[in-house]
């Protein structure tokens, strides 16, 4: 009598096993992949969400010690540069003043001059945060902590906190009201202990800030707002690139993504 014969060690998978294998993970992945997409946008949303509250709040701060003044830039906030979670500067606009940060997506969309840009030249750790991969015409490069400003305007380096006081006195030249002695303060500090120190000025505000589907502002303060995964907007929400955002409106009253709102 024969006993059972299993299968022996050199014996392989059968085509139809290996299709039945290959069947398997394709409808795993089928599965899985969006499922895991989907969860880390969802991810990145929630974090965005909560870094625009945090820094809300740290603005309302600001505006506490200030005497209901709002910060020219982020940095005077300590999220200056702070990157959302698709690596792009946080976009930020004080209506009042006309400053803020992360508003190339206005530059290039031809609402804001590119003059309006200070900060570190191409070659200097950035490029000037245009993504233009050159030089704009007028820069200087003059080594790790150098700056840009309009032709003719001249150039020097901010290395020290007394070269910080004449950056800080060229943006405040450009704005439409004196800073108290302590704005003053916190702008030279933020200066002087940033070496990548960004700001926008003389930005419009009617032409730049955000509006809902109805052309509404979204808020009457300030705009806050990640760019979302397209990395792409628009001022008026009903632009399908702006639906991706990551909003504040409502001063504060919402926080979320633009197509929700």
């Amino acid at each position: 009598m024969h006993g059972y014969r299993g299968c022996s060690a050199g014996s392989g998978f059968t085509l139809l096993e290996l299709m039945i294998v290959v069947a398997i993970l394709s409808v795993i992945a089928t599965i899985g992949v969006p499922n895991y997409v989907s969860a880390l946008r969802t991810a990145r949303v929630g974090k965005a969400k909560h870094e625009l509250v945090t820094i809300s709040q740290e603005i309302s701060k600001y505006q506490a010690s200030h005497g209901g003044q709002l910060p020219l830039t982020l940095y005077q906030v300590g999220f200056g540069g702070r990157q959302d979670p698709w690596g792009v500067p946080y976009c930020y606009l004080n209506y009042e003043d006309g400053t803020g940060d992360g508003l190339a997506w206005a530059v290039a969309a031809g609402l804001v001059d590119p003059s309006a840009f200070r900060g570190p030249a191409k070659g200097a750790g950035g490029d000037g945060g245009l993504g233009g991969g050159s030089l704009l015409p007028g820069t200087i490069g003059l080594g790790p902590l150098a700056w840009w400003r309009p032709q003719g305007a001249g150039a020097y380096q901010s290395a020290n906190y007394n070269s910080a006081k004449l950056e800080a006195a060229d943006i405040v030249g450009s704005l439409v009201r004196p800073l108290d002695s302590s704005e003053y303060t916190v702008l030279v500090d933020s200066i002087a202990n940033s070496g990548t120190f960004q700001i926008y000025v003389g930005v419009v505000a009617a032409d730049t800030r955000r509006r809902d589907r109805y052309l509404l502002p979204l808020n009457t303060d300030y705009d806050l707002f990640s760019l979302g995964p397209d990395g792409r907007t628009s001022v008026s929400l009903s632009n399908a690139i702006a639906k991706d955002d990551v909003i504040r409106a409502n001063n504060g009253g919402f926080f979320g993504v633009a197509a929700d709102y």
